[in-house]
């Protein structure tokens, strides 16, 4: 692991996206991850709550909002890279893998877990692999269940539970979600821009 104000001096001079009280605050975050970039923690209360229960959680330059809960069970794993924020009350539990890609925006109160409930599974082995691409808005109260893997640029509606795929640039909604719109990204790009 990087020093940690090494991390945080290299991040404000290179690009100043959250103010330095909130790196300042994120510092303190820092050690409850196994590998951490850059956190910045939005400040306020609740403090984030990060376990890792002898799994792994890794995390790029990110941002926290108060209230995140992060779980990672026994051998699981948990990785959300580089440019993703991570908004109140958003619950990440993980038995097996979750991945989240960059430059996602999870609103607040998502519930992101690789099992079938919002918990620990009943039958070992019951998780399956959850993989989120880069660029993904997952709207509030949204919950993506194990199995799910959610391609680049895609949206997922508010109020939305996701079991399966959604395609690169879909727009989905609903219980279960079922898509709305379907967005073919220009050759090079993602949905929203950028390099894929």
């Amino acid at each position: 692991m990087k020093n940690t104000l090494s991390v945080y001096v290299e991040r404000l001079r290179r690009d100043r996206v959250y103010s330095p009280v909130a790196y300042l605050f994120g510092a303190f975050l820092r050690g409850r991850f196994t590998d951490a970039g850059a956190v910045a923690w939005l400040r306020g209360p609740p403090v984030p709550r990060i376990d890792a229960r002898q799994g792994e959680i890794v995390v790029g330059d990110v941002a926290i909002y108060p209230g995140v809960s992060m779980t990672c069970r026994r051998g699981g794993r948990i990785a959300v890279k580089n440019g993703t924020y991570i908004n109140r009350n958003t619950y990440i539990y993980a038995e097996k893998e979750i991945t989240v890609g960059e430059d996602c925006m999870i609103s607040w109160d998502v519930i992101i877990t690789d099992t079938d409930g919002f918990g620990e599974t009943r039958n070992p082995g019951g998780a399956q692999r959850v993989r989120i691409g880069k660029k993904v808005w997952i709207g509030s109260k949204a919950v993506v269940l194990g199995g799910s893997v959610i391609g680049d640029g895609a949206v997922v509606a508010g109020g939305s539970v996701v079991k399966g795929e959604v395609k690169a640039g879909d727009i989905v909604a609903s219980r279960p979600a079922k898509e709305l719109y379907r967005f073919d990204p220009p050759a090079g790009g993602c949905a929203w821009g950028g390099s894929p």
